[in-house]
Order: C-alpha cells, then sequence, then structure tokens
C-alpha cells in the first residue's frame, strides 16, 4: 500500500476540515432559522392576540347626526396601530335599563359572552329572559330589568374612513319608547336655511318678551315634495308627553296675539348639551299627563320637576290669558287650527301630485 506523501496528507486534512465547517455552519444557519421562524410565528401569535374590533365610518356624518349601523363598518387592527380610545363596542354607548344604568357587554365566569347592569360602580350580571327583559340579583333580591338604549351620535363633523372614538361619538338624547310618534307641524316659524337632520329647540315667545322652550334637541325631517323642500311642514319624533307639550303649546299660541312659536337650530349640537325645557303646560294638560298610563313614571316625574322649577312661567302665561276675552280665545283657536288643517291638505296634496307626477 502506498503511503501518502506529506502535501497529499495535508491537502486530505484540509479537505475534511472544510467539509466539517461547512457543516456546522449549515447546522448554525438551520438552527437561526428555525429560531426566527418560531419568533416569527410567536410574534404573528402575539400580532392576531392583539387585534381589535374597531368601527370606521363608510360615508362623511355631520356633528349631532345619529351615527346607524349602515354608516359603520367593523374592522380588525392591531391594537398597536389604533387610537387607545377606539370604540371597539358600540354597544355599550346606548344599552341602559329603565333607571338609566348602563348595561355593558362582557363574560361570564366561563368566559362566555354576558351582559351587566352597573349600580353604584359595581356590575351586576344580567340574566335575560329575551332581547328586552332580564333580571339581576341585587343586594340579595331578583330585580326585573328592562332593556333599553339611545342611538349614538358625532360629537363632530366626520369624515369617511374614520374611526369612531370616544371623543368622537355620544350618545343621542333621542331615546325611542313606546309611545314615540313622527309628528307633523306646519304652524312652527323656521329658520330660513333649515334643513333635514338639523338639531333643534320648540320655543314659544310672548308678547313681553319672555321666551319658553316647548321641546329640546330634536332632529327634524323637512317635507319633501318633488325633490323641493317644504316651507313651512317639518316632522319631530316625539314621545307621549312632548307631544302633549307641542299640542298645548300650539293652542296657546293661536290664543296668544303677538306670541309665536319657532324653531331655533344647534350651532354645534353634537358638542352642544342639551337645553332644559322651560315651558310649563297648563293644569289640565298636567293632569292629562300624571293620568295618562302611555306616559313613564320618569316622565312625569321630570314634568313635575319642570314646574317645581318653572311656576312662575306658567303663572305668566295664565297672567297674560287672563288679560284676553274667553270668546275670542276660543275664536283664534278654532280660526288657527282650520288653517293648520287646510296647511296640512295641501301640503299632502302637493305631496301627492309629486308622486304621481302631477
Amino acid at each position: 500500500m502506498a503511503t501518502m506523501n506529506p502535501l497529499e496528507r495535508k491537502a486530505r486534512s484540509s479537505f475534511i476540515k472544510g467539509i466539517v465547517i461547512a457543516g456546522l455552519i449549515g447546522l448554525i444557519g438551520i438552527v437561526i432559522l428555525v429560531i426566527q421562524i418560531m419568533n416569527m410565528r410567536a410574534e404573528e401569535k402575539e400580532r392576531l392576540a392583539s387585534m381589535t374590533t374597531i368601527y370606521v365610518l363608510n360615508q362623511d356624518v355631520s356633528s349631532g347626526q345619529v351615527i346607524t349601523a349602515e354608516m359603520m363598518t367593523q374592522k380588525q387592527v392591531e391594537s398597536t396601530l389604533i387610537p387607545q380610545n377606539a370604540v371597539s363596542n358600540i354597544s355599550n354607548y346606548y344599552l341602559r335599563d329603565q333607571n338609566g344604568n348602563q348595561i355593558v357587554s362582557g363574560t361570564d365566569e366561563n368566559g362566555n359572552p354576558a351582559l351587566g347592569v352597573v349600580i353604584n360602580g359595581q356590575t351586576y350580571p344580567l340574566i335575560t329572559e329575551d332581547y328586552m327583559t332580564g333580571t339581576i340579583n341585587y343586594n340579595g333580591t331578583q330585580q326585573p330589568i328592562i332593556i333599553s338604549g339611545s342611538p349614538v351620535m358625532a360629537k363632530v363633523n366626520l369624515m369617511a374612513n374614520t374611526i369612531l372614538t370616544s371623543e368622537t361619538i355620544a350618545e343621542s338624547n333621542e331615546i325611542t319608547d313606546d309611545t314615540t310618534r313622527q309628528q307633523e307641524y306646519n304652524v312652527l316659524s323656521l329658520p330660513a336655511d333649515l334643513e333635514t337632520d338639523d338639531i333643534v329647540d320648540v320655543r314659544l315667545r310672548m308678547p313681553d318678551g319672555t321666551d319658553y322652550i316647548v321641546v329640546s334637541k330634536k332632529t327634524i325631517t323637512v317635507l319633501d315634495e318633488a325633490g323641493i323642500p317644504s316651507l313651512n311642514t317639518i316632522s319631530l319624533e316625539l314621545n307621549e308627553d312632548e307631544i302633549l307639550m307641542m299640542s298645548n303649546a300650539i293652542v296657546e299660541n293661536y290664543q296668544i296675539p303677538g306670541s309665536m312659536l319657532y324653531v331655533t337650530r344647534y350651532v354645534e349640537p353634537g358638542l352642544q348639551a342639551e337645553a332644559v325645557a322651560t315651558y310649563v303646560p297648563s293644569a289640565d294638560v298636567q293632569n292629562l299627563i300624571y293620568s295618562n298610563p302611555n306616559i313613564v313614571n320618569e316622565a312625569k316625574s321630570e314634568l313635575n320637576a319642570r314646574y317645581n322649577s318653572n311656576a312662575g312661567n306658567r303663572n305668566n302665561i295664565n297672567d297674560t290669558l287672563g288679560t284676553l276675552d274667553e270668546d275670542d280665545r276660543s275664536s283664534d283657536v278654532e280660526s288657527g287650527t282650520t288653517d293648520e288643517i287646510t296647511a296640512g291638505q295641501d301640503a299632502r296634496q302637493s305631496y301627492l301630485d309629486a308622486l304621481t307626477g302631477r
């Protein structure tokens, strides 16, 4: 067997070392690659775990406008990429019980979705019976809960693709209850540039300059006739006690010469608080409200508080009415009501003509 010369032996040794070194480098590379893949998977898992549901507007919204479901799009976004005050659960903004306590979404002890009622800072699990009612265990007794709510409103003008945050939306005051109806009026003095979805107060101005708020912060709809806004007819969504307030104010506007029932518009309705109503209806209407089973106790209590705070306003109106001849007052109401009916019929006929193309 031939022996290797020193040069061959050295070359072979170098070759073997090269293979070993290359193998080690390759192994290190594989280990690094595996670690990187594991890290990437962990980061992806962490990223997916941090995904948060947010609400993004899909259209422009004006200040004070109620935001409805079709105006919003839900998106899953990494929490690090969105504002900390981004809204992740719209329902928390408007769910309430019959006493005004907030109803919040959460999970039960088993991690299942659940609702709770917040009373004095403590959350009581809500056992729902259907989508409107339930019970809570409050101080050892089962208390019935009626679920209600109010819409979400834009505080400021918002552009499409805006992420909704707690700073840009609030609860609207337009709570819908079983007595809410759309009421049409053609006897109010309107601003020249009033438009549908404007937020307004309805006020009664007396001949002596006193001025009372009848209903406050209501969204109006201007009747549309073949694409042309009506000159004098608008509709408001009012509940039973507000309807009676408006009816009383309209009658007294007819009776008192020089009085005016008119509409004022909020400048920045999303930021401006609802005005406190100061108009106090007549004793007959108050009695009707108190005895009306369709009017909730909360509204009756509010009327009572309004009367206690503004009794002088009612006295002022009564004094004014007392100076007028009763026959003249009745005649003025009859005349005003006739004009109101005629105006309503004319507006209805114009609307029907527009629909039929006549």
